[in-house]
């Protein structure tokens, strides 16, 4: 009896460490990251408030993609106060370990319900909606998140990047909004480069029934 049921606990354990060893190890999923290098995206920026020190007062910028190293890369922004002073400063952000910046540029692709990671907070972050816009000249999917009484962001979906913002801060409200981006063509320049290909393939055209016409006046002659 005590054999056959050291026997049995034997098999179990095998079976197990089998089962263990054999199962592939569940690996975390990568962030997605939607941006490369040369990458592009301009803002306009308002902000209300008490009388700011115009060196903080800003009224544009511009977010520039330098390396994407996996899911780290950096940025440089240049920003222009309202007294038509440029400055700029690189950003570092790391997309696996949280280091998303205020939310500025977020995992790619996210849907309704998925989450990403904000080490300032320490928390997770739910990406709370998502419906189709018209973003800079152009159709594109724009998710949405908040956090009560302080901040509201849109994301183009497929880059990542945020697009507009409602931000309170203090006495002061900030709202940003993408004016200009290389990331994706607007309709106009889609409709401006079919419109010049149309042209090219007409010409060519219109060459070839030239010299097809000149070819048959020329045989008719030496006939």
């Amino acid at each position: 009896m005590k054999a056959s049921t050291a026997l049995i606990l034997a098999s179990i354990v095998i079976s197990l460490s089998v089962s263990l060893f054999a199962s592939p190890t569940l690996a975390s999923v990568e962030p997605a990251v939607g941006v490369k290098k040369g990458d592009w995206i301009e803002y306009t920026i308002t902000m209300t408030g008490p009388l700011l020190d115009p060196m903080r007062n800003l009224t544009w910028y511009r977010a520039e993609i330098l390396e994407v190293d996996d899911t780290s890369f950096q940025v440089n922004k240049t920003a222009l106060t309202v007294n038509g002073i440029l400055s700029s400063s690189i950003w570092n952000f790391n997309l696996i370990e949280g280091q998303v910046l205020g939310w500025v540029i977020i995992p790619a692709n996210l849907s309704k319900g998925d989450m990403f990671f904000d080490a300032a907070k320490s928390a997770n972050i739910t990406i709370e909606g998502e419906e189709q816009k018209t973003l800079i000249g152009a159709s594109r999917v724009v998710t949405h998140s908040s956090e009560t009484g302080k901040v509201y962001m849109e994301w183009d979906k497929a880059t990542g990047v945020y697009v507009h913002s409602i931000d309170h801060t203090g006495n002061y409200t900030v709202i940003i909004n993408a004016i200009a981006t290389n990331m994706w063509n607007s309709q106009k320049q889609d409709q401006t480069q079919t419109t010049a290909y149309q042209l090219i393939a007409a010409t060519i055209v219109l060459v070839a029934l030239i010299l097809f016409s000149a070819l048959l006046i020329g045989r008719r002659k030496k006939a």
